[in-house]
């Protein structure tokens, strides 16, 4: 007979068999080798996570009530998920809310921002990419490094009205390099 030390090479079915038999002790290593995937699948599903922690609780006690009425012709985990799936659907009927809440939608909008700093990020590169060494240099120290153009030309040993036409052309190729990217 094995112990619990060794449950996760359990099947579900061994599992399931033992908790209708009145094992509820059993019950505990469905639960942990379930609970956080559910969990993920109700804060999709719902939007929040107070409203998943709800819902998985719930679809836990759903599987323990209709336990009996559970047979072999679907995998378990599926039919734990078709559960947690009517829990959050009848989540949304009991409290007449719209899926996709408030922190889903705020999750959206905020890697909807870094999705757009890392593009706007790589169009900064290509473009800076399109100057030349000299020019770049120049804009590098400016604005990622916060250098006035007199500081610039002690650095890089330039006369200054060399820095300030570097740096008038560098912004003029930037504007049209940026340009170009935006109308494609």
């Amino acid at each position: 007979m094995r112990d619990r030390k060794n449950t996760a090479e359990w099947k579900d079915s061994e599992l399931t068999a033992r908790i209708r038999k009145g094992e509820t002790k059993w019950l505990d290593v469905l639960i942990e080798r379930y609970y956080d995937g559910i969990f993920r699948f109700c804060c999709c599903k719902t939007g929040s996570r107070e409203a998943a922690y709800d819902c998985t609780q719930e679809t836990f006690l759903h599987l323990l009530r209709y336990l009996d009425a559970y047979t072999e012709q679907m995998k378990f985990k599926a039919w734990l998920y078709r559960i947690a799936a009517n829990v959050c659907t009848d989540y949304f009927r009991k409290a007449a809310r719209a899926p996709a809440g408030g922190e889903v939608l705020e999750l959206i909008q905020e890697e909807e921002k870094q999705f757009a700093q890392i593009e706007r990020r790589e169009l900064i590169e290509r473009a800076l990419r399109s100057l030349s060494d000299k020019q770049r240099e120049t804009i590098v120290l400016y604005f990622f490094h916060g250098f006035k153009l007199r500081e610039i030309a002690e650095i890089t040993d330039t006369k200054m009205s060399t820095v300030k036409s570097r740096y008038r052309q560098a912004l003029e190729k930037l504007k049209e390099y940026m340009g170009k990217e935006e109308a494609d």
